[in-house]
């Protein structure tokens, strides 16, 4: 067992023995279950089990379900063991029925038991009271938020933790990242939680299975929405592993690239979203060497010839060009042309200069930089994050965007950057190839002539 998975075994043990003790602290202090709630905890246990069953890959370690419809409305019917004992064994259940692994099963139950405790404790402690009719008093309404607040905050921690710890990536970051991912869809969910509890209190379980089974359905629905979403963008991977694949040592310089230009975006204030389109930009920034003419140039071992060097500079150009088939891509096309432009107007194609030069190019510029002085290359070994800074400290104003700089050149955005460094490195290392020796500096014929060897 290596150290991340050690980790992550570690995790999942303290969130187990978390789940417990929340659960029997609500069985000893909580109210006394009666048996209509019995009855509510088999319902809402089944259609739990049938929800999650429904879920959807959202990434390759996480997924997603209507799950917590059950789950929270049973916690504001029977707010006490019952609600828990509801979750387990919907939870238990659909580990069963799915065949997961050990360790993924005992996370999954676990983080599910403990979102619930802490909710239901929450509802309690907040003076919440079991719903009889059809509307909360004012205090029954607060605690109902709160309930709902902490089990979504904690459901999404505990998975970001584990996935964090797997990856080796920040657990605040991706914990905060997922929450505003699906913030909109978090707060549409309380009224729907709501509802699915006064429809089952005043009409029962049929009435509220008619109006749960539409629902699977929609859900079923998004499921394949998700999925293709999900098969374009692997899609888009491939695209760029097969470009990458022509030169050794670009091997993940793509991926890498979309993380520190996030990162850039991020540390120069931009929104999420806008951060995201420029990460996509950056991963396609260099898609135009897909074409064979580039193949034996980026292969050849010795220094480029003044012709070789004019055919590689047509690869914004050529890469612009194919992205703009694609209708979805339109807004990031401009980026992709103009990626190599420099500030001072020495960059190519169109020898665009300061503001003329979209932002998003901008960002992919310094981006692009930090991975090529970052990685170890056959003439020279990767650069010290110090030694980087200091390029960009000489280049601001020249190479590069002077505000751009500015902002990743503040002590914690470098901080940040510098993770990022690590990480990207770590999940995307460089292949070299040690029979073709380059010497160093060949290819950084280009807008300034500067280490980042960005000529290419």
């Amino acid at each position: 067992m290596n150290s991340r998975e050690s980790r992550v075994s570690r995790i999942v043990e303290t969130i187990a023995i978390g789940a417990l003790f929340a659960s029997a602290a609500l069985l000893a202090l909580g109210p006394v279950a009666s048996g209509s709630d019995w009855k509510a905890g088999a319902f809402f246990a089944t259609f739990g089990v049938l929800a999650s069953v429904a879920g959807y890959k959202t990434s390759k370690t996480t997924s997603g379900s209507i799950g917590f419809l059950p789950f929270l409305s049973i916690a504001v019917i029977a707010p006490n063991i019952v609600a828990v004992a509801t979750v387990f064994v919907s939870i238990v259940g659909t580990e069963l029925l799915l065949k997961r692994s050990r360790i993924k099963a005992v996370f999954n139950v676990s983080q599910f038991v403990l979102a619930e405790a802490a909710a239901v404790a929450t509802y309690l402690l907040l003076n919440g009271q079991p719903l009889v009719g059809r509307t909360m008093g004012a205090r029954s309404l607060a605690a109902f938020v709160g309930a709902v607040t902490v089990w979504l905050v904690l459901n999404k921690l505990a998975v970001s933790t584990v996935v964090s710890a797997a990856d080796g990536k920040d657990t605040r970051e991706h914990w905060l990242y997922s929450m505003r991912l699906s913030a909109a869809y978090d707060i549409f969910s309380f009224p729907l939680i709501y509802l699915f509890a006064v429809v089952y209190v005043e009409y029962g379980m049929w009435v509220t299975t008619v109006l749960a089974l539409p629902l699977l359905g929609v859900r079923q629905f998004y499921k394949q929405n998700v999925a293709l979403q999900k098969i374009n963008e692997e899609l888009l991977q491939l695209m760029v592993a097969t470009v990458e694949a022509q030169d050794p040592y670009t091997s993940g310089h793509s991926q890498r690239v979309a993380r520190y230009a996030r990162a850039v975006a991020k540390a120069a204030g931009m929104g999420a979203r806008e951060s995201e389109r420029i990460a996509v930009a950056a991963l396609l920034h260099d898609v135009g060497k897909i074409y064979g003419e580039f193949a034996p140039i980026l292969r050849k071992p010795g220094r480029l010839t003044d012709e070789e060097y004019g055919v590689m500079k047509t690869h914004p150009a050529r890469g612009a060009a194919l992205v703009e088939k694609v209708t979805h891509f339109a807004d990031i096309v401009p980026a992709i042309l103009a990626h190599h432009e420099a500030w001072d107007g020495r960059g190519y194609p169109n020898g665009l200069s300061g503001d003329r030069i979209p932002l998003a190019a901008r960002v992919i510029a310094i981006a692009d930089t930090i991975d090529a002085m970052s990685s170890s290359r056959p003439y020279r070994e990767a650069l010290a994050p110090e030694t980087v800074r200091a390029e960009f400290e000489r280049e601001r104003g020249r190479q590069f965007d002077p505000e751009l700089c500015a902002a990743i050149l503040k002590p914690e955005a470098w901080r940040e950057i510098v993770s990022e460094l690590t990480i990207a490195t770590s999940e995307y290392p460089v292949t070299t190839d040690p029979r073709a020796v380059r010497e160093q500096g060949q290819l950084a014929r280009g807008s300034s002539g500067t280490v980042s060897d960005r000529g290419r």
